[in-house]
Parts: structure tokens; sequence; C-alpha cells
């Protein structure tokens, strides 16, 4: 498991892997939708989409946690107002289809997230003693030979 500093100067494991994923994410929502809806819906359907994405490596552990982790992705495009608000409030929605694609976001987030997952092994304990280089296994040969 990766454990990497956040714009906070907190550690999160896996913030590494998400962070990309993220940054993708907040573009194509904002190509798609900007012009179609208001910044405070625009800020809600990407917290639900981090919120989908962080969810099977988080959800079952600490909800403070998961919480922190999805309030440090949020930040890593939101200003700390908007962030804040996104985490916290639904906004009056403008168009009716928000909230089915506020719910496929999210849906489709966790696919992505359960994939992650287990592509980095995020909640594999052994994973967390090991080096940045490879995750999850022994950092020289000794350890790979006993």
């Amino acid at each position: 498991m990766a454990i990497i500093r956040c714009i906070m100067d907190i550690q999160f494991p896996g913030f590494d892997i998400f962070a990309p994923k993220i940054q993708v994410a907040w573009t194509a929502l904002q190509q798609r939708y900007a012009s179609r809806i208001t910044d405070a819906e625009l800020d809600y359907l990407f917290a639900c989409l981090v919120l989908g994405l962080t969810s099977p490596a988080y959800a079952d552990g600490d909800p403070l946690l998961h919480f922190e982790v999805c309030r440090a992705l949020v930040g890593t495009k939101l200003p700390p107002d908007r962030a804040d608000a996104a985490l916290h409030a639904v906004p009056t929605l403008s168009q009716p289809w928000v909230e089915s694609v506020r719910e496929q976001l999210e849906s489709q987030a966790a696919k992505m997230g359960r994939a992650l997952q287990e592509m980095h092994d995020l909640n594999d304990d052994s994973a967390a003693d090991a080096g940045p280089s490879e995750p999850g296994r022994p950092a020289d040969s000794e350890e790979k030979a006993a």
C-alpha cells in the first residue's frame, strides 16, 4: 500500500493511486457539464465521483479517514470552501437529469475503485511495509529468497 503526502501534509494510503484518476475526472466533468449546470452542482458531482472511487478501499474502515481522503482528493481541484460545500451539502439541482448523472458517476467510479483496489492491493497490510517501488513485494533479494 503506497502512502504519499497530500496537499494538507497528511499521509493517506493509496492517495497516489487515486490522484491521477481524479485529475482526469475533473477535466472530463468540466468539459462535459460546466456549461450546463451550476458550479455547486459540478462540485457535487465531482465529490460524489471521488466518494465512489475511494469507497471500495476505504468504506469498510474508519469513516473519518475515508472522509478525509475524499476531502484531500477533492481539495486537489477545488478551493477549501467549495470542497467543503461539495462534501457537506446537496445543492439545489437546476436540471432534473443531474441526480441520474450523479448515480451513474458514483457507480462507475466505484467499479473503477474496485479495479484499482485489486490491481494495487490497497487493503493488503503487507503492502504497507513494502518499499515504494513495488508495493507488496520484498525490497531486497534476500527477502525474495526466503
